[in-house]
Protein backbone atom coordinates (compact mmCIF):
# COMPACT_ATOMS: atom_id res chain seq x y z
CA UNK A 1 0.00 0.00 0.00
CA UNK A 2 1.21 3.18 -1.05
CA UNK A 3 1.76 6.24 1.81
CA UNK A 4 -0.30 9.46 1.18
CA UNK A 5 0.76 12.45 2.51
CA UNK A 6 -2.67 14.04 4.51
CA UNK A 7 -1.72 17.61 2.80
CA UNK A 8 -1.25 16.00 -0.56
CA UNK A 9 -0.16 18.84 -3.18
CA UNK A 10 -2.39 18.10 -6.66
CA UNK A 11 -0.90 19.72 -9.94
CA UNK A 12 -3.59 21.57 -11.90
CA UNK A 13 -3.16 18.71 -14.96
CA UNK A 14 -4.34 16.06 -12.65
CA UNK A 15 -7.54 15.45 -13.48
CA UNK A 16 -10.13 13.33 -11.19
CA UNK A 17 -7.31 12.97 -8.49
CA UNK A 18 -9.30 10.30 -5.86
CA UNK A 19 -9.73 8.28 -8.91
CA UNK A 20 -6.08 8.13 -9.78
CA UNK A 21 -5.04 7.54 -5.94
CA UNK A 22 -7.61 4.46 -6.00
CA UNK A 23 -5.98 3.40 -8.92
CA UNK A 24 -2.34 3.16 -7.84
CA UNK A 25 -3.29 1.82 -4.89
CA UNK A 26 -4.25 -1.32 -6.89
CA UNK A 27 -1.62 -1.84 -9.04
CA UNK A 28 -3.26 -0.01 -12.05
CA UNK A 29 -1.56 1.17 -14.91
CA UNK A 30 -1.78 5.40 -14.80
CA UNK A 31 0.27 6.68 -17.68
CA UNK A 32 1.10 10.05 -17.95
CA UNK A 33 0.93 11.09 -14.23
CA UNK A 34 4.22 11.97 -12.08
CA UNK A 35 4.87 11.21 -8.06
CA UNK A 36 6.40 13.85 -5.71
CA UNK A 37 7.83 12.01 -2.76
CA UNK A 38 10.55 12.35 0.23
CA UNK A 39 14.01 11.09 -1.00
CA UNK A 40 15.44 8.30 0.60
CA UNK A 41 19.05 9.46 -0.32
CA UNK A 42 19.87 12.24 1.93
CA UNK A 43 21.70 13.99 -1.31
CA UNK A 44 18.50 14.59 -2.74
CA UNK A 45 15.51 16.60 -1.42
CA UNK A 46 12.66 15.39 -2.94
CA UNK A 47 12.78 12.59 -6.25
CA UNK A 48 10.21 12.79 -9.11
CA UNK A 49 8.89 9.33 -9.93
CA UNK A 50 6.47 8.53 -12.94
CA UNK A 51 3.63 6.58 -11.64
CA UNK A 52 4.29 3.72 -14.15
CA UNK A 53 7.52 2.54 -11.72
CA UNK A 54 5.25 1.60 -8.62
CA UNK A 55 2.74 -0.55 -10.61
CA UNK A 56 4.96 -3.53 -9.24
CA UNK A 57 4.39 -4.34 -5.78
CA UNK A 58 8.08 -4.66 -4.65
CA UNK A 59 8.44 -0.91 -5.76
CA UNK A 60 5.41 0.52 -4.26
CA UNK A 61 6.48 -1.26 -0.98
CA UNK A 62 9.85 0.92 -0.87
CA UNK A 63 8.09 3.97 -2.24
CA UNK A 64 8.73 6.64 0.60
CA UNK A 65 5.90 8.82 1.03
CA UNK A 66 4.01 10.37 -1.25
CA UNK A 67 3.28 14.54 -1.22
CA UNK A 68 2.22 15.54 -4.39
CA UNK A 69 0.62 14.51 -8.17
CA UNK A 70 1.78 16.12 -11.32
CA UNK A 71 0.09 15.59 -14.92
CA UNK A 72 3.04 15.23 -16.47
CA UNK A 73 7.09 16.15 -15.99
CA UNK A 74 7.16 19.72 -16.66
CA UNK A 75 4.74 20.50 -13.91
CA UNK A 76 6.52 18.05 -11.54
CA UNK A 77 9.56 19.68 -11.82
CA UNK A 78 7.66 23.18 -11.63
CA UNK A 79 5.79 21.64 -8.29
CA UNK A 80 9.27 20.73 -6.45
CA UNK A 81 10.54 24.07 -7.40
CA UNK A 82 7.57 25.49 -5.72
CA UNK A 83 7.81 23.18 -2.58
CA UNK A 84 11.33 23.81 -2.14
CA UNK A 85 11.04 27.22 -2.27
CA UNK A 86 8.27 27.13 0.25
CA UNK A 87 9.83 25.39 2.48
CA UNK A 88 13.42 27.33 2.65
CA UNK A 89 11.02 31.02 2.44
CA UNK A 90 9.72 29.70 5.91
CA UNK A 91 12.48 28.37 7.29
CA UNK A 92 15.82 29.46 5.53
CA UNK A 93 16.78 26.03 5.69
CA UNK A 94 16.46 22.41 3.09
CA UNK A 95 14.75 20.12 5.54
CA UNK A 96 11.80 19.58 3.50
CA UNK A 97 10.65 16.25 5.22
CA UNK A 98 10.79 17.95 8.43
CA UNK A 99 9.08 21.02 7.70
CA UNK A 100 6.41 19.25 5.89
CA UNK A 101 5.42 16.67 8.72
CA UNK A 102 5.40 19.64 11.28
CA UNK A 103 3.49 22.20 9.39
Amino acid sequence: MLKWCKDLRIGEGVKKADKIRRKLNHGKIVPGVYLITFSENPRNLLEIIPALTIIQQSAADICPEIIGLAGDKDEAVDMVVEIIQEVYDATGDFRIEEYWKNR
